[in-house]
C-alpha cells in the first residue's frame, strides 16, 4: 500500500490525530476511504468498533466492496459518507485533491455547523436534514459523467425497492426500462451539454415492476467544469394509469365519431366547428377546407329558410323534434337527400349544436322505387281489370258484326264493313292481351314461341310510340322456335327496343337479327353448351353508346344513367333476369358515339335449326251438339248463342251461376259442353264447375275468360276442365275447338 519515499499509513494516521479539525482521506479512483481522525469519526456518531477499526487502519485493510466506508462528492462542497453498518451522512466541506501511498485521493475538512448525519439505528440527534429527504416525495440524486450513481436519498427505496446502497455506484441504465433506454441516454448527453430538461420515462423496480416517473435534472459543476447530473425524481404512476384510462375512454368514443357512418359535426355562430371524415365524404371536401364555413352553403336553397327557422327555434329553447329531413348539395355541386339529428350541447364555452347527418339518398330512391312499384302493381291490377272489360266489350261487337254478316252476301259493301270492323276488333285484342301480359305477377308458363313472329309484334308496338325510330330486319327463316314464356320475352325486346330508342332521342335506326347456331358459336363474353343449339336475337342501335367504366354495371338493379324521373333502372337488370330464368345469356358490346348491340341466346325448343312445319289444316266437321253458354254480360250471351245456333248447334243461355245450375241440373244428359265464363258475380265459373261435376262428374267444360289463363284457370283444367278460350274470339275458332273437346273420348 505504501512506497519507500512516502510516509506509511500509520505516520499519517499520527499527523491526523493533532489536527484540531474533523478530517479524512478517501481514494479518489472508488470512494473508499484511506484515514480519518478521531474528531471525523466522532463528528459523525459512528459506533465505537467502526471507529476503533477507521483510527486503527482506515479501511480496516478490506478491499473497497460492501463492507467499506464510501465517500461521494456530490457538488463542489457537499459530501455524502456512508458506513457499513448504514449510516449515512451529508456535509458541506473543503475537498482538497493529494496523493498519498502512490495513488490519488481526495482530503476532506467538513466545515464546521454544517452538516448532518444519521446513524444506523435511525435515531439521530442531528439528523433533520436526512429525515427531510427521508420524507420527501421527489428522490435526490447525483451521477457521475458516465451516468453512475454518486448519491441518491434514502426514500428511493418507496419507489424502487433498493435500499440507497444498493444503487450507488450502479449506472442509472440498470434501472431504466429496456424500450425508454435510448431516449433517457440522449436526454442525459444533453444534460451533461450544459442542457437542463424535465422527461418522462419507464423504471423497472427490484421486483420487476414496471413504474413511470419524472425527472428534472441540470448538470453538476465543479469548478466551472461538468461533473456529473444531479436532479429529482418522482413517482407519475397513478397519473399515467389515469392519463391511459383517460385516453382509452377518449379513443373508443373517439373510434366511435371516427368510423361512424353517420356525419358527426358540430355548429356553432351558424359555421361547422367539428366534423367526422363521414361528414368531409358527405359534404365533398377535406376538413381544413371545410372548417369555418356557414352550414347553410351547403343547405339546398330551396330547404334554407326552413333549416334557418329551426335553428333559431331550437337555440331559443323550443321544444322540436331532434329528426328532419331536408337536402344538401356537397362541393361538386350534386344534390342528396340527409336526415338531419340535432342536440344542444356547450362547445369551449359556447352554445353549439351537435349534429348528425345520415345521407339517404340510396334509401328515398328506394322508397321512391317501392311508391312506383306499388303504383305498377296498383296499374297492373286496373289494367287487368280494364281487359277483361274490354275483351268484354270486343266479344259482344265481334258477336254482332259475325251475325250481321252471316245475313249479307260477301259482296256487298255493307258485308266489307263489317269484316273490316271484325279485323279492327282482333287488332284492339292485341293491346288487350299486352295489358294483361303486363298485368301477370310474374308467373311463367313455357309454351313454343315464334321468336320472329314476337319480335315483329314487339317492333309494330315501338314503331306506334317511337315513330321516329325506324326498325330494320333480318330475321333467319330457319330459326326454331323457343320454349318460353311468351309475355317475358316480349317484355325484354320491348325492353331492348326502347334502350336504343332511348339512345337515339333524335331518331334513329334499330337492327333486329335473328339465327339459329350452335353455342360454340356464341358471340361475346358468354359461355354456352358447345352441344346445344340456341337462337339468337341481336338489337342494334346508332345512338350514343355506353362508356366503358360503366358497361359492367348496366344490368345492375337501380343503375341508370337517366336523370331523375326518367329511369327506373330497372329495365336492363329485368331483361338479364328474365333471359337466365330461360336459361339463357345476354352480351353487350358498345362504343361511345357508335351505338350499342345486344346479343340474347336462348335454348332452341327443337333439335335442329330447321323453322316449325306449318300446320296442316284440321278436316273440317260438322257443327252439331247441344251447348250450355254461361256469361253473365248480355251483350256478349245473346249474340254469341245466335252464332252458335247459325253454325249448327242446340243452345241452352244462362245469365249467371245460378241458372246455368238449374239447366244442367235438369238437362245434363242431353248437354255436350258447357261453354263457362270464369268471372262472374254471386256464383264465381269455379264454383259453379265443381256444382256442375257434382250433378255429372264426366262434364265437359271449356272456360271463357276475359282474362288471360292464370294460376286459377290451370288448376280449374287440372281438375278436369277440357280448354281454355280467351276473349274476343271469332265463331270458327270456337267451333273448330268445341268440335274437338265433343269428338274426345
Amino acid at each position: 500500500m505504501t512506497r519507500s519515499h512516502h510516509a506509511p499509513i500509520e505516520d499519517l494516521l499520527d499527523l491526523l490525530q493533532a489536527l484540531p479539525h474533523p478530517v479524512a482521506a478517501f481514494s479518489a479512483a472508488d470512494g473508499c476511504l484511506l484515514a480519518a481522525n478521531a474528531r471525523f469519526c466522532h463528528a459523525l456518531a459512528l459506533p465505537a468498533e467502526e471507529s476503533a477499526q477507521i483510527l486503527r487502519d482506515g479501511s480496516g485493510g478490506a478491499a473497497c466492496d460492501q463492507s467499506a466506508y464510501r465517500l461521494r462528492i456530490i457538488d463542489e462542497s457537499i459530501v455524502h459518507f456512508l458506513s457499513p453498518s448504514g449510516i449515512r451522512s451529508l456535509f458541506a466541506a473543503q475537498v482538497k485533491t493529494a496523493r498519498l501511498g502512490g495513488q490519488a485521493c481526495q482530503v476532506i475538512v467538513p466545515a464546521a455547523q454544517r452538516w448532518q448525519h444519521t446513524p444506523a439505528s435511525g435515531e439521530s440527534e442531528t439528523g433533520q436534514y436526512y429525515d427531510l429527504l427521508e420524507n420527501l416525495n421527489e428522490i435526490i440524486y447525483v451521477t457521475d459523467t458516465n451516468a453512475n450513481v454518486a448519491y441518491v436519498s434514502p426514500n428511493v427505496y418507496r419507489l424502487s425497492g433498493y435500499h440507497a446502497h444498493e444503487v450507488l455506484g450502479k449506472s442509472f441504465t440498470h434501472f431504466v426500462h429496456p424500450d425508454d433506454l435510448e431516449g433517457r441516454i440522449g436526454v442525459f448527453l444533453k444534460i451533461l451539454g450544459g442542457g437542463q430538461q424535465a422527461t418522462e420515462y419507464r423504471m423497472i423496480t427490484k421486483r420487476g415492476e414496471v413504474k413511470w416517473v419524472r425527472t428534472d435534472a441540470r448538470p453538476v459543476l465543479r469548478n466551472k467544469v461538468v461533473a456529473g447530473v444531479q436532479g429529482a425524481l418522482v413517482d407519475i404512476t397513478d397519473r399515467k394509469e389515469v392519463e391511459a384510462a383517460l385516453r382509452r375512454s377518449e379513443e373508443k368514443y373517439r373510434n366511435v365519431v371516427q368510423n361512424s357512418k353517420d356525419a358527426i359535426f358540430v355548429i356553432q355562430d351558424h359555421r361547422l366547428k367539428f366534423m367526422n371524415p363521414s361528414a368531409q365524404t358527405i359534404l365533398g371536401l377535406a376538413r381544413e377546407s371545410i372548417a369555418g364555413r356557414p352550414f347553410m352553403d351547403f343547405v339546398h336553397p330551396d330547404d334554407r329558410e326552413m333549416i334557418a327557422d329551426r335553428h333559431r327555434r331550437r337555440l331559443a329553447g323550443e321544444a322540436l323534434s331532434n329528426s328532419i329531413a331536408f337536402r344538401i348539395i356537397n362541393w361538386a355541386g350534386h344534390v342528396k337527400d340527409v336526415e338531419l339529428n340535432a342536440v344542444l350541447i356547450t362547445w369551449e364555452g359556447k352554445p353549439a349544436v351537435l349534429s348528425f347527418l345520415r345521407d339517404i339518398t340510396v334509401q328515398k330512391k328506394m322508397e321512391g322505387q317501392l311508391r312506383n312499384t306499388q303504383r305498377m302493381e296498383a296499374l297492373g291490377t286496373l289494367s287487368g281489370g280494364v281487359a277483361h272489360n274490354f275483351n268484354n266489350l270486343l266479344m259482344g261487337i265481334i258477336g254482332h258484326a259475325s251475325l250481321s254478316m252471316a245475313d249479307l252476301a260477301p259482296a256487298t259493301p255493307a258485308y266489307n264493313h263489317l269484316e273490316r270492323i271484325v279485323g279492327l276488333v282482333q287488332s284492339g285484342s292485341k293491346l288487350t292481351r299486352q295489358l294483361l301480359q303486363y298485368a301477370r305477377d310474374g308467373s311463367r308458363e313455357t309454351v313454343p314461341v315464334d321468336i320472329n313472329h314476337l319480335v315483329k309484334e314487339a317492333s309494330e308496338t315501338l314503331g306506334a310510340a317511337r315513330k321516329q325510330i325506324q326498325i330494320r330486319f333480318n330475321l333467319s327463316r330457319q330459326v326454331p322456335r323457343i320454349k318460353a314464356d311468351q309475355g317475358q320475352i316480349e317484355q325484354v325486346l320491348l325492353n331492348l327496343l326502347l334502350n336504343a330508342a332511348d339512345a337515339m332521342p333524335e331518331g334513329g335506326d334499330v337492327f333486329i337479327e335473328t339465327a339459329c347456331l350452335k353455342g360454340a358459336r356464341a358471340e361475346g363474353k358468354v359461355t354456352l353448351s358447345k352441344s346445344m343449339d340456341y337462337v339468337m336475337i341481336k338489337v342494334s342501335d346508332s345512338g350514343s353508346g355506353i362508356p366503358d367504366n360503366i358497361l359492367d354495371r348496366i344490368f345492375e338493379p337501380f343503375f341508370t344513367t337517366k336523370g331523375v324521373g326518367q329511369g327506373t333502372g330497372l329495365g336492363l337488370s329485368t331483361v338479364y333476369g328474365i333471359v337466365k330464368h330461360h336459361d339463357g345469356e345476354i352480351c353487350v358490346e358498345s362504343q361511345v358515339g357508335r351505338g350499342s348491340t345486344f346479343c340474347i341466346y336462348l335454348p332452341a325448343h327443337s333439335a335442329d335449326c330447321t323453322g316449325p312445319a306449318a300446320a296442316s289444316q284440321p278436316p273440317a266437321m260438322a257443327c252439331q251438339g247441344t251447348i250450355l253458354l254461361v256469361d253473365d254480360e248480355a251483350h256478349v250471351l245473346h249474340p254469341l248463342a245466335a252464332l252458335l245456333e247459325h253454325s249448327g248447334f242446340t243452345v241452352f243461355k244462362a245469365i249467371n251461376g245460378s241458372a246455368a245450375l238449374e239447366i244442367f241440373e235438369k238437362d245434363w244428359a242431353r248437354i255436350d259442353l258447357v261453354i263457362l265464363d270464369l268471372v262472374m258475380p254471386h256464383m264465381s265459373g269455379k264454383d259453379l264447375f265443381y256444382r256442375l261435376k257434382e250433378v255429372c262428374p264426366g262434364v265437359k267444360v271449356l272456360i271463357s275468360s276475359g282474362y288471360g289463363q292464370d294460376g286459377q284457370a290451370e288448376a280449374l283444367i287440372a281438375d278436369g276442365c277440357s280448354g281454355y278460350i280467351q276473349k274476343p274470339y271469332n265463331i270458327e275458332t270456337l267451333s273448330k275447338i268445341m268440335m274437338e273437346i265433343i269428338a274426345a273420348q
